[in-house]
């Protein structure tokens, strides 16, 4: 009876710890890991060390491609980790520096500024403190277009999904 708990038990730690590595928050990742020796925000990592090429963001003074540097140890970052970072380094390109054009004047990071002030109220983001929701308050704050709310909304959105679940 003793030896069917085990691998049992072997096989639950396993789940959990596979759990809870998929689910690498990148803005910790990159605090604990990058921010030391790299931009204290990955935004600015990505905007000033970072560059677009055909096969993804690669080093903008040695060219070499992002994914491989981290894979071969870089950092000493797990599999997942690097996933969540690499997915995390994309986001911030494709979001084409909307928070810093726009909000950095009065808000330190999305990301600080998401889970400090901001909740999800079902499918809609809300002030944390005042219910307000979010997208409707956008639309006269911070110089921003309706377009660009629908972004930023995405944005601070993704600050939460990605939070990690002890948080």
């Amino acid at each position: 009876m003793r030896y069917r708990i085990v691998p049992w038990l072997a096989c639950l730690l396993c789940a959990a710890f596979a759990a809870q590595a998929q689910q690498a928050d990148p803005h910790l990742v990159y605090e604990r890991k990058c921010g030391t020796c790299h931009a204290a925000h990955a935004g600015d990592f990505v905007w000033e060390a970072l560059t677009e090429t055909g096969d993804g963001l690669a080093g903008r003074v040695s060219g070499r491609p992002v994914r491989d540097m981290l894979l071969r140890g870089h950092g000493g970052l797990t599999a997942p980790e690097i996933d969540s970072l690499l997915e995390q380094f994309a986001r911030i390109r494709q979001s084409g520096q909307l928070f810093r054009r726009k909000c950095v004047i009065c808000h330190d990071s999305a990301v600080q500024l998401a889970r400090r002030e901001l909740a999800l109220d079902g499918d809609r983001l809300v002030g944390r403190y005042t219910g307000r929701d979010i997208a409707a308050f956008l639309i006269g704050h911070g110089r921003l277009d309706r377009s660009e709310v629908t972004d930023m909304i995405a944005i601070l959105r993704r600050a939460l999904d990605t939070r990690a679940p002890a948080e």
